[in-house]
């Protein structure tokens, strides 16, 4: 589903089937960033042939130049290879705990990696991208990016929703109202099984005191369309689910 989600961001990726008849989306995205081009998770290796078809549609001769890896489960990592064997000069930023020889392939090479440390500004392309550590997170080297021009933050697994399938293909503004609280309820109570055991108000306040670091006009969750007009709402929402959530 290659789309335009603002300026030079773009989403590509497919869903897999979750429980009834709900879909769990697995997308990238893509900061076109005037022929510097910057990918955000490699998406599954089982949507790689499309994920491959729209990167080159949105691209064309211009080959990815960084692959910015939220962490290294499948739906992340698993189509590294493939974009690796098209474009082998591109290189993976990953975090400090994403050790080239333990977490990612053996035949990922160390001079193919960079580090984005948590708490860092960085500049790739021209582009100040900034690293913080993942609040809320199902592995240890999870870590959230952020883009400063778009102001777009690349949150992982957090902020995913479980989608109906007539929202597939939708944003947020393109549904009648929005990303329901059940959709988040869903995905969050499958995703991270230790929340129940969270201490709700505690969550809250500190992911009000990441998300009030910088702007944030875009949420970019893998596992979820873009939420490009809704962002307060939506996080009002996500709110709501972890108190739900949480006992």
């Amino acid at each position: 589903m290659l789309r335009q989600v603002t300026k030079d961001l773009y989403q590509i990726g497919d869903s897999v089937t979750g429980t009834g008849p709900w879909l769990e989306a697995v997308r990238v995205y893509v900061l076109k960033n005037n022929g510097c081009p910057l990918v955000f998770d490699s998406g599954s290796h089982l949507h790689k042939n499309q994920i491959m078809i729209e990167l080159k549609e949105l691209l064309g001769d211009t080959a990815p130049a960084y692959i910015f890896l939220t962490h290294t489960e499948l739906p992340h990592t698993g189509n590294i290879k493939t974009i690796l064997d098209a474009w082998p000069d591109a290189k993976l930023i990953v975090s400090s705990a994403i050790l080239p020889h333990v977490e990612l392939p053996w035949w990922v090479t160390e001079d193919q990696v960079r580090y984005g440390y948590p708490g860092t500004v960085e500049i790739y392309g021209g582009r100040e991208i900034a690293f913080m550590d993942g609040l809320l997170k199902d592995q240890p080297g999870t870590h959230w990016i952020y883009d400063r021009l778009t102001e777009a933050l690349f949150t992982a697994d957090a902020f995913g929703y479980m989608i109906p399938p007539v929202a597939d293909l939708k944003f947020d503004d393109e549904s009648s109202d929005g990303i329901d609280v059940e959709w988040i309820q869903r995905y969050h109570t499958g995703v991270f099984p230790f929340s129940p055991m969270c201490r709700g108000n505690k969550l809250i306040k500190e992911m009000d005191s990441v998300l009030a670091r910088q702007p944030v006009s875009i949420l970019a969750p893998t596992h979820g369309n873009a939420i490009r007009a809704t962002v307060p709402q939506t996080i009002a929402r996500f709110y709501q689910a972890v108190s739900e959530i949480c006992q």
